[in-house]
C-alpha cells in the first residue's frame, strides 16, 4: 500500500538520516510564513499539500494521511512515490467523514477513532527517493483542521521524537495521491 512505502522510507530516513541534536533555542518571536513549520529555531516552507485516502476504519472513523512538502518534493499520482529533496511534515489524521477530513481538531492517540492523529513524522533534507535527510516522528500534538470552500488548512503544534516542538501551518487545496 501507499502507506506502507511511504512508512518504510521513513524508516530507511531514520536508520539512514544523520540525527542531529542540539540544545540551543531560538526564540526571537520571528513569526513564520502562512505556509511553513518552525523546528528548532529554523523555518522551513511547505508549497505543496496532498491527502491521500485509506478508508473506513471500521469503527466510524475514516483514515486520511496528509503530506505536507517543500516545493522540491512532489508526488506521482499514478503511484502514491514521492520524489525529490526537501522538507516534510506527514500527519495521518481520522476523520468523522468518509469523504474527507472535517473541521476541527484531532488530537495525538494511540488508537485510531473520530478526531485522532495516530502518527506522524517531520523531515528535513529529506529524499523521498533514496532516503537521507533528518526526520523524527511525531509522539504528541494537535492538529487543528479548517474547511473553506475547496481549500484545507492546518494549524499544528507537534512533540517529535527527540523532543524539539514544531509548530507550522498551511493553507491551499490539498491534491489527492
Amino acid at each position: 500500500s501507499m502507506k506502507l512505502r511511504f512508512q518504510t522510507i521513513f524508516v530507511l530516513f531514520l536508520a539512514l538520516g544523520v540525527i542531529s541534536t542540539s540544545c540551543n533555542k531560538d526564540d526571537d518571536g520571528d513569526s513564520s510564513s502562512a505556509n511553513s513549520f518552525t523546528l528548532d529555531g529554523t523555518s522551513y516552507d511547505l508549497a505543496n499539500g496532498f491527502l491521500t485516502d485509506f478508508g473506513d476504519n471500521g469503527n466510524g472513523s475514516f483514515d486520511f494521511d496528509v503530506t505536507l512538502t517543500s516545493s522540491s518534493i512532489t508526488a506521482d499520482g499514478t503511484t502514491g512515490y514521492f520524489t525529490g529533496t526537501g522538507d516534510i511534515v506527514y500527519l495521518d489524521l481520522n476523520s468523522s467523514s468518509a469523504d474527507g477530513l472535517v473541521a476541527g481538531t484531532y488530537n495525538f492517540a494511540n488508537n485510531r477513532d473520530v478526531f485522532t492523529l495516530v502518527d506522524g513524522t517531520v523531515g528535513t533534507e529529506v529524499d523521498a527517493s533514496n532516503g537521507g535527510g533528518t526526520s523524527f516522528d511525531v509522539t504528541a500534538g494537535t492538529v487543528e483542521v479548517a474547511i473553506n470552500g475547496s481549500s484545507t488548512s492546518f494549524d499544528f503544534t507537534l512533540t517529535l521524537s527527540n523532543n524539539e516542538i514544531v509548530t507550522g501551518s498551511w493553507e491551499g487545496v490539498l491534491v489527492d495521491n
